[in-house]
């Protein structure tokens, strides 16, 4: 049957199309900064001569701006769409870019990507409410994983070797002001064309809410204890994988395994693809499964099993590193299948509040994690190898200790019509 709502199937299968195309598109220029930290790492410490501790900061603070702005997008997703709040916030964003591509000292460096993160703070969760608008209920977590994958992917091809050779033959500068005005074109699309639920279908009901209202649901909503649970989980659909793929891995593997920049760009190719792959693989198992609580806590096993091995293995061989952490990337993108179990627990006008009170916790772990690891790695020896063992076994501990919390949380099956449906 057909995956998107509508009467008119045809014309609805090819609106959706065009929307799609256009999120894709657009996440996968705002990916870029996210997960090509790796590289953008090392061309601080390049061209912009930024200490350890601060790229750290530097990368970080883009999700710690992201996460402070999470509550309030949720009220103003959940009052106007997806469309419109994307499309004003990633303006923001793309002066973000200009800053951060013309700035020569780490306070620049930080105000850019200040401003990056409270522009794109709600780029992934655009696409999973426009794709909750536009396909049917029980099949919302494939389709908006099909979307995030093929972007993640996308954005992996251009993020790592491309974006490595790109910034050491026409310079920081020029690369990041190029990637503001791809970002700009885009948004301006999303406000032309994009659309948050099919032409001729009338808006979800939604109760009539004042600001204090909309903000004490969220209080409301934070009193269930699944939703407290599933909240706490929500610190590892990101962190981990930003931690080691997004953040330590390139560095990682020029100091201990001494690759060169280029060399190191493509196996941070390699774990991008592979991340994406794990997104794409995660959309269906929900359903195949019965389950999305065992789908989660399953990746979170082989996170820790994956991690202790990177922790305890001292200096290993390239080819056994790379087989881990690709396996590790692979394993670690459950965020589909956990934004799925979320918007379970609520109704229909507070889905937005849901999935961005998730992304608050997720975004702001990506900053502590980012940020503690760096003081790790600089009270740790640098870039050694037992200090990169350490960051192994820390990002290890957070994930045993959420997953402690979630294990608690009732499972609510995709055969089951979520709440306010």
């Amino acid at each position: 049957g057909c995956l998107v709502t509508g009467t008119n199937g045809h014309a609805v299968r090819s609106g959706a199309a065009r929307v799609f195309f256009i999120l894709c598109a657009f996440l996968t220029l705002v990916q870029i900064n996210r997960v090509g930290g790796g590289v953008i790492a090392n061309a601080l410490i390049d061209q912009r001569g930024i200490s350890p501790a601060e790229i750290g900061a530097v990368i970080g603070i883009m999700s710690l701006a992201a996460a402070f702005v999470q509550i309030p997008m949720g009220v103003l997703f959940d009052r106007y769409g997806a469309r419109l709040t994307t499309s004003a916030l990633s303006l923001i964003a793309v002066g973000g870019m200009v800053l951060f591509a013309i700035s020569e000292n780490a306070t620049g460096l930080i105000g850019g990507r200040i401003l990056l993160g409270v522009g794109h703070a709600g780029a992934v969760t655009t696409v999973y409410l426009i794709v909750l608008g536009w396909v049917r209920p029980d099949r919302v977590a494939t389709v908006s994983a099909r979307l995030i994958a093929f972007a993640g992917a996308t954005s992996g091809l251009l993020a790592t070797a491309p974006l490595a050779i790109m910034l050491q033959h026409v310079g920081f500068t020029v690369t990041f002001l190029l990637l503001a005005a791809a970002i700009l074109l885009m948004t301006i699309l999303i406000f032309l064309w994009g659309r948050d639920h099919p032409p001729g279908t009338a808006r979800p009901e939604r109760p009539h809410e004042s600001i204090g209202q909309a903000f004490s649901a969220i209080l409301t909503m934070l009193r269930d204890r699944d939703i407290r649970g599933t909240l706490i989980m929500a610190s590892c659909f990101a962190a981990p994988f930003a931690t080691v793929g997004g953040l330590w891995a390139g560095p990682y593997l020029r100091e201990v395994h001494g690759l060169g920049q280029t060399e190191a760009g493509y196996a941070l190719l390699v774990m991008v693809l592979a991340q994406n792959a794990g997104t794409l693989g995660f959309g269906p198992l929900d359903r195949m499964f019965n389950s999305r609580k065992r789908v989660v806590l399953g990746s979170c096993v082989l996170m820790v099993l994956l991690l202790g091995i990177m922790a305890v293995i001292a200096s290993p061989p390239l080819w056994l590193a790379m087989l881990l952490m690709v396996a590790f990337s692979f394993v670690s993108p459950f965020f589909v299948v956990l934004a799925a179990h979320c918007r379970g627990f609520v109704p229909n006008h507070l889905a937005g509040r849901a999935i961005t009170a998730m992304s608050l916790v997720g975004v702001g772990t990506i900053f502590l994690s980012q940020w503690i690891t760096g003081l790790i790695v600089d009270h740790a020896g640098g870039g050694s190898d037992g200090a990169y063992r350490l960051v192994f076994a820390s990002v290890a501990g957070l994930v045993v200790l959420a997953s402690l919390f979630y294990s608690r949380v009732r499972d609510i099956p995709p055969s089951v019509t979520v709440t306010g449906s």
